[in-house]
């Protein structure tokens, strides 16, 4: 499912439910199993949890310059310590994983 298809899902449900979303920050706290610490009151565990692709690994195909198709695999998995971007829907039982937080 696409990150825009998760967040219409979560805006459909959030007005049906006449609970809106809201956008939170967290902390990755475990990897295995997935853990967040949010605003350091509380944690969510993977059950309540979906992800996009911006924070998964994945294969992907990638064409060389010469017309080569080859599969690239891109490292984007989630690390302890990643601050992340999260958005609450469903009146706070689930939680999407937009992306991670750079700090600049």
């Amino acid at each position: 499912m696409s990150m825009i298809s998760l967040i219409k899902q979560a805006a459909i449900e959030a007005v049906e439910q006449n609970s809106p979303t809201s956008i939170t920050y967290g902390e990755v706290t475990s990897v295995n199993p997935l853990e967040i610490n949010i605003d350091q009151k509380f944690s969510i565990s993977k059950e309540f949890i979906l992800l996009t692709s911006n924070v998964i690994d994945r294969e992907t195909e990638i064409t060389i310059d010469d017309g080569i198709k080859n599969k690239a695999v891109i490292f984007d998995g989630l690390k302890e310590g990643d601050e992340v971007l999260l958005l609450r829907a469903q009146g706070g039982q689930k939680y999407i994983i937009l992306d991670r937080l750079v700090r600049v």
